[in-house]
């Protein structure tokens, strides 16, 4: 049964944001509602003059709970996403200017995180030459390794053993509400081939959503990664697993990221296991939207077929 959650009022969150964070901005400004994502809104920062704007990523609720993440505190999540900003920009990632960033202090309230809008194109697929920048960004990334500090702000989510249970919690959620008939055989066929990682020891951050729609390009210049809420260290086979899912796994981006190497094509398949079935249950948990389940199934046949190889 597909069920759709409730739209937030985006015009009196921006009123109460006026209020709330009239400290953080020049006096005079307005916020205006723009966009909105699976958990975070941003909104436009406009000052008065000729001053640059501002974006505001606020969350569409400061705790959820989900079939599929369990219960997430988004104070938690932006206080993650403001440590891995700095990690990524010391390590010369692109990313947005962070111009300040706060927990929600009570009931009410709102956490939030502030930067400077950055000039791009917009797009909702990349060039060859697009995808290449993207693959050399990657590569910056996946080089920043653990530290116990790195690991105590950011986790392992996207380290095999949590992937091993993410996988088996997702797709099974996913079976009871829509109906899978091979769910079985492609969790034993993807746990398998995890279970063959368990104990990686070289854990590498990993972003988790580089999606176009994560990302700004100024022609073909990758310019700013955007969207780190889900920064995690973990495999980063996982993260390909993911890219392969949105598409943009392409011999471009490869070319440059692993200079061409070959990967384990099922490898990469257990771990897109996780994203399609994290689609098909978006589709019938929070969008009602058939054709996104459809998509997450299709997904997972393809992944199934590749791992019976």
């Amino acid at each position: 049964m597909l069920r759709s959650l409730e739209v937030p009022d985006e015009p009196s969150l921006a009123r109460a944001l006026e209020l709330e964070l009239a400290g953080q901005f020049p006096p005079g400004s307005r916020i205006i509602p723009w966009r909105r994502g699976a958990d975070f809104f941003a909104l436009r920062v406009v000052p008065p003059g000729a001053a640059a704007e501002r974006v505001l990523r606020v969350p569409l609720r400061e705790v959820t709970t989900s079939v599929y993440d369990g219960t997430v505190d988004f104070g938690d999540v932006v206080e993650r996403e403001a440590f891995a900003h700095g990690i990524l920009q010391r390590q010369g990632v692109p990313v947005a200017p962070l111009l300040g960033w706060g927990r929600a202090p009570g009931t009410g309230d709102h956490s939030w995180m502030m930067f400077e809008r950055v000039d791009h194109d917009d797009r909702t697929s990349l060039s060859p030459p697009a995808l290449a920048a993207l693959g050399r960004v990657l590569r910056r990334i996946h080089a920043i390794a653990r530290t116990p500090d790195l690991e105590a702000a950011v986790g392992r989510q996207t380290a095999p053993e949590e992937m091993l249970e993410r996988v088996q919690t997702r797709l099974s959620a996913l079976a009871e509400r829509v109906g899978y008939p091979t769910s079985d055989e492609l969790l034993c066929r993807a746990q398998a081939v995890l279970g063959e990682r368990a104990g990686l020891r070289d854990l590498r951050l990993t972003h988790m959503d580089l999606r176009p729609e994560n990302l700004c390009f100024q022609g073909d210049d990758l310019v700013a990664v955007l969207d780190l809420s889900n920064c995690t260290l973990g495999d980063p086979a996982a993260e390909l697993g993911r890219m392969a899912a949105y598409g943009t796994l392409t011999r471009d981006l490869l070319e440059a990221y692993a200079d061409g190497a070959p990967l384990d094509d099922r490898l990469i398949a257990a771990y897109a296991v996780d994203t399609y079935a994290l689609l098909g249950l978006l589709g019938a948990e929070e969008f009602a939207d058939q054709e996104l389940v459809n998509r997450g199934l299709a997904g997972l046949d393809d992944c199934l077929r590749r791992l019976r190889l």
